[in-house]
């Protein structure tokens, strides 16, 4: 049973409908806790961990914790869930294929500070770069985007030449690993109907 049918099946047995959202803010906490704590989860693939340079899975920016919010539906209904679309895949795991464009672009170590000058999208950071006066160009070999430094430097081998550096991995597809974070343990449901003092049914 999901997190919103317990709490909705919760919600119905309330003598008193204002707990609603004490029953919504706790649920809240909870789901949040599990991001937060990061037990559990399958670590991040060495790519992500570079790109991000420290973190743990599901804690990037904190939008996800951070759009984990309920809503009181009615008298009755209290609904707990999240605005963001990537969330499902997070929660149950799956494959993302590329759709409308040809390749996915996975942003290699060294991209978020070129992001964060330029924007988050690909084009953003082309767009960023050639503005700013730097090269960049693709590899369809090796399927990686680099970028040029606009001044040589010397090799190990005491060559000048100008130093790239990649920007995006081009993948036809990425596996996400499952990390459930959606739900709420017995224990937890337990201490909600203790704060709620209200005696919930056999689900």
């Amino acid at each position: 049973m999901g997190v919103i049918e317990t709490l909705d099946d919760l919600a119905n047995s309330l003598k008193t409908p204002s707990k609603l959202g004490t029953i919504g803010g706790m649920a809240v906490e909870m789901i949040r806790g599990k991001i937060h704590s990061g037990r559990g989860f399958a670590p991040l693939s060495p790519a992500t961990a570079a790109y991000r340079w420290s973190g743990r899975p599901l804690q990037d920016t904190g939008s996800l914790r951070d759009s984990i919010t309920f809503k009181i539906i009615d008298e009755k209904t209290v609904s707990v869930g999240t605005n963001k679309p990537y969330a499902a895949i997070q929660h149950n795991g799956g494959v993302i294929h590329a759709k409308k464009a040809k390749w996915l672009w996975i942003p290699a170590a060294g991209t978020r500070k070129l992001q964060r000058r330029y924007g988050y999208g690909p084009t953003d950071v082309l767009n960023g770069l050639k503005a700013d006066g730097y090269s960049y160009y693709f590899r369809p070999d090796k399927r990686v985007v680099c970028w040029k430094e606009k001044r040589r430097t010397r090799n190990e081998e005491g060559k000048l030449e100008y130093r790239s550096h990649i920007l995006y991995y081009l993948k036809k597809s990425v596996e996400i690993p499952a990390r459930p974070f959606f739900y709420l343990t017995d224990k937890e449901m337990g201490l909600i109907m203790k704060e709620v003092g209200s005696a919930l049914e056999q689900l």
